[in-house]
């Protein structure tokens, strides 16, 4: 509210300075006196229009600092309000991802427990147990991928086939079974 009557003060002083410059010019034209007349009539007139100049630049600035003032105004709300839309974008995007990621997330969880629960029924199985012996003597890793001294992994017809034999000593090697 102070900006706009800073404005309005300043556009009554331009509207000022204009009547007073159509007065100044009137002024003018009517000296026709003689020199002496004249020095003291232009002397007046120099005041006068100094005067107004003061006026019309105490107006001037008093406009530009208006709107300075109402240009500082406008980048703070607009600031404002594109700092609260990045604000409710983040808070969106971090509300529908959580609940994707929930759904996801419950998704793959069902999954693995049918998983487990087929894994877990197929332990309780004769070849489940041995397996589970297997690996108890640390042999499991040993045959399902050939490590074992005394055997390779050669491929035939696209497939990998695990293999013994005869090592420096002339001796194949085997694993303990349970």
């Amino acid at each position: 509210m102070t900006d706009e009557r800073e404005l309005d003060d300043g556009l009554a002083a331009f509207d000022q300075l204009g009547r007073e410059m159509v007065e100044t010019n009137r002024l003018l034209r009517t000296v026709r006196s003689d020199q002496t007349t004249r020095n003291q009539q232009e002397h007046v007139l120099s005041a006068e229009m100094q005067t107004a100049l003061k006026q019309a630049t105490g107006a001037s600035q008093k406009a530009l600092q208006a709107a300075k003032t109402e240009i500082r105004s406008s980048l703070l709300w607009t600031g404002l309000m594109a700092f609260l839309i990045v604000l409710v974008a983040f808070g969106g995007g971090y509300f529908f991802g959580q609940q994707a990621g929930t759904e996801k997330g419950q998704a793959e969880g069902y999954q693995a427990a049918r998983d487990e629960k087929a894994a877990a029924s197929w332990a309780n199985t004769p070849a489940g147990q041995r397996a589970y012996g297997l690996d108890q003597l640390g042999n499991l890793d040993l045959v399902t991928q050939c490590r074992g001294q005394g055997w390779r992994i050669v491929r035939q017809h696209g497939q990998d086939y695990c293999y013994p034999y005869l090592d420096a000593q002339q001796m194949v090697h085997g694993w303990a079974i349970p």
